[in-house]
């Protein structure tokens, strides 16, 4: 059966490739709903170190832009951020809450290529459990509450494998990073008219208004990734699309698609005339991308 990927747009349908509802991050908090101080250990050579001023200064990749096929050099990691719209190469900017400003917490957040972690401070919001959030969110409209994580593009509470009854009806304790915590589920639900019940790929469900092919139900015909973008600013829309997967080792697109590895895209002109499909115009995150028809969440 072909794959089915997720991103939550979190700088992109394009900065997160435009992956079946995919990949945020916040450090374990406690569940009292109350924010509590913690003190990262980046000591761990799982995490990019902060640097002081005078190292970051002699290291010619510290904040240019990197990609999925362009990392950046240790102990540099290269991070999609939503508050600047770009993915860049960063140390870690903190190692306690109190580094941080007020309203925010020193978390940990997964980079692109697979490479180093590292800890940002990220602002607590007003979002709710089961709410979609940012991992890196722009404001705290699109942030968590005290006592909850964005992780996997979904506010909750952290709770106990072994216990379903850490969670709330609704809710399933899911082992991601970067550890359990509570994510939302519709399954053996009816959903409101109009809106189907869809899946992540770490199991969550949501009840949505799908845009493009029911890609889930129908699996896509063979050589195709059925891909969906949950957006954060847009909670209750889920757009999906079959798209051929291209790049090293994979066949060349068809006739009239680019690639924009992983996917095939439809090209478009910024300027030229609307070829895109309803739900979808033509955009690019990055100037290294090709114009393409994508997602308008």
């Amino acid at each position: 059966m072909p794959r089915v990927l997720w991103m939550n747009w979190r700088l992109a349908g394009g900065l997160l490739g435009g992956l079946l509802l995919s990949l945020p991050l916040v450090l374990l908090i406690a569940s009292s709903m109350i924010q509590q101080p913690h003190a990262p250990e980046l000591a761990d050579a799982r995490f990019a170190p902060v640097l002081s001023p005078e190292e970051r200064s002699s290291l010619p990749a510290y904040h240019h832009k990197c990609w999925w096929d362009s990392p950046c050099e240790p102990p540099l990691a290269c991070l999609n951020d939503v508050r600047v719209m770009k993915a860049y190469c960063t140390d870690s900017e903190c190692e306690t809450d109190a580094q941080c400003p007020e309203g925010f917490s020193c978390v940990p957040l997964q980079t692109m290529n697979h490479g180093l972690l590292v800890h940002e401070c990220i602002a607590v919001g007003v979002r709710k459990e089961g709410e979609p959030c940012f991992e890196t969110p722009p404001d705290r409209d699109d942030a968590c509450r005290p006592g909850l994580r964005c992780a996997e593009g979904w506010c909750g509470r952290p709770c106990t494998l072994d216990n379903p009854a850490s969670c709330s009806e609704g809710f399933f304790c899911a082992d991601i990073f970067p550890g359990p915590i509570c994510r939302p589920t519709c399954e053996g639900r009816t959903c409101p008219e109009g809106q189907q019940c869809m899946r992540d790929r770490a199991d969550a469900s949501v009840c949505v208004v799908r845009h493009g092919p029911d890609c889930q139900r129908a699996p896509c015909s063979e050589g195709r990734t059925c891909k969906a973008i949950f957006s954060p600013q847009q909670g209750g829309s889920v757009w999906t699309e079959c798209y051929p997967e291209c790049g090293e080792g994979r066949p060349t697109c068809p006739a009239g698609l680019i690639c924009d590895s992983p996917s095939c895209l439809k090209p478009c002109e910024p300027n030229g005339p609307n070829v895109c499909d309803p739900g979808f115009r033509c955009h690019r995150y990055v100037s290294s991308q090709p114009w393409a028809c994508r997602p308008d969440s």
